[in-house]
């Protein structure tokens, strides 16, 4: 999110890395944000790319054996969410339109539902087609979301609605917001001075004292992608934060699963590919990307699988906000990292509020997985199953905790072992269950105790008091 500046360019030093945009469109822009309502557009933006990738199935958190039976899926509850979003939709098209645009926007209904005239329909009609103004195209917007939101409700009263019907649906509303010309406009210019702006005098500084013009230009666009992608991210937070329904995050998600691989290989393919980068910087880069890519893996190959399929309050709460964080932690690693690839001395709370270093997630997880195998220890040594429950809860508790800051790898052999010990048929069973998951949560201790992060911070293994 660049500084401002009277060339309206989204980062000092970077001219030319971005195409200018058309004069009306600017106007728009700059009318909307001196109306306080460059936000609210930023969230419309970001909820018509949602419907371009969510209706692609590969943007979706599915586990091989839901991605191989992908045919055979019933996508009802895709579409309620995707009619969710159109509501909110139309709601932020009204709030954009001025008093007496939003009052045209419910013109058509009007006539439609008082006077019937042919002539007047027709007038009304070809008004919309020629959209003079970004205002026409919002209009023809929330009649196109309407139209949506009735074909959806026919198909979701059938027995069950097909791939090829979620498909479909996508192709006719993404074409449908196509014919809106203005919005089309808005979406051909990927950065917008009025809401994508690099706030930190560091990471600016950063960008400018990169000599290469095409360096610089590169990495420019990783740093807005990511603070874009930290956008997004916001709205989820928001509705955290405010308890609204969360099913429709999965939209988001799905957006951002894309535009973060995407992001990925343009690191790969184009910047490392750089010849103005030094080995060292290119291994940094290199090793933000990678964990980036595994972080991606965590949160769309586990952590949202099976979320579409959730009804109640509690575990579609720590989905979102697992997955949120997890992400939020992912872009903040990655815009640090880039920044320390060029600046040794950047430091993530700069720039992040709540930026927790790898020292600090190390440390946390060495402190908690330490526990946990201690009272995995004291159970061990008198197994019951009646007195396990105490034990399943501070299992539970880590997983919803300290696991993501583990490897991915290390996720499946934990939750197997988590199940071993809630299915455990005895006593006998139970104890061999707990020596096994402690001895290996021991050796993942150690490797954790290896970590380059924790090198100076010897650990002092501190006693555990547990209660019965």
């Amino acid at each position: 999110m660049p500084t401002t500046t009277t060339s309206r360019s989204l980062i000092a030093g970077t001219t030319g890395s971005l195409p200018v945009m058309a004069n009306p469109l600017q106007e728009w822009l700059d009318a909307l944000e001196a109306q306080n309502k460059a936000e609210t557009l930023l969230e419309l933006e970001m909820w018509i790319k949602c419907f371009d990738r969510f209706f692609r199935i590969k943007n979706h958190p599915l586990s091989e054996l839901e991605t191989r039976e992908v045919v055979r899926r019933d996508f009802a509850e895709e579409l309620k969410m995707a009619r969710s979003v159109s509501l909110r939709m139309s709601q932020l098209c009204t709030e954009i339109l001025t008093l007496d645009r939003a009052d045209s926007a419910n013109f058509g209904h009007y006539i439609e539902s008082q006077l019937k005239r042919d002539d007047v329909m027709a007038s009304f009609a070809d008004h919309l087609v020629r959209q003079l103004t970004p205002e026409d195209s919002l209009t023809l917007l929330i009649e196109s979301l309407a139209d949506l939101r009735a074909i959806i409700d026919g198909l979701i009263q059938l027995p069950s609605v097909s791939f090829q019907a979620f498909t479909s649906v996508g192709k006719l509303i993404n074409r449908e917001i196509q014919r809106c010309r203005h919005i089309e406009i808005l979406l051909g210019h990927k950065f917008k001075p009025q809401y994508d702006r690099i706030e930190s005098p560091e990471i600016t500084a950063i960008i400018k004292g990169i000599t290469s013009s095409a360096l610089r230009q590169d990495v420019a666009k990783v740093f807005l992608e990511s603070f874009r992608l930290l956008r997004y991210l916001g709205f989820i937070e928001k509705d955290l934060r405010e308890d609204r329904p969360l099913k429709k995050a999965l939209l988001i998600f799905a957006l951002i699963n894309s535009e973060a691989r995407l992001l990925l290989d343009f690191i790969d393919n184009k910047l490392l590919a750089s010849p103005d980068l030094d080995e060292a910087r290119r291994d940094a880069i290199d090793g933000s990307a990678y964990a980036m890519n595994m972080e991606l893996n965590k949160v769309f190959g586990r952590e949202l699988v099976g979320f579409v399929h959730l009804r109640q309050a509690p575990p579609i709460y720590a989905k979102v906000e697992n997955s949120h964080g997890l992400l939020r932690n992912c872009l903040q690693e990655t815009i640090v990292g880039f920044a320390n690839a060029f600046d040794g001395d950047f430091s993530g709370a700069q720039v992040f509020d709540d930026f927790q270093t790898r020292l600090q997630q190390s440390s946390r997880l060495r402190q908690d997985l330490w526990r946990l195998i201690c009272y995995l220890r004291h159970f061990e040594a008198r197994a019951e199953k009646g007195r396990s429950a105490l034990l399943i809860e501070a299992l539970a508790n880590f997983r919803d905790g300290s696991l993501k800051f583990l490897m991915y790898k290390d996720w499946d052999q934990y939750e197997q072992f988590y199940e071993e010990v809630i299915s455990s048929r005895s006593d006998q069973d139970l104890a061999q269950v707990l020596h096994r998951f402690a001895t290996y949560l021991e050796t993942l201790l150690g490797q954790i105790n290896l970590r380059a992060a924790l090198a100076d911070h010897p650990f002092d293994y501190p006693k555990v008091e547990i209660r019965d």
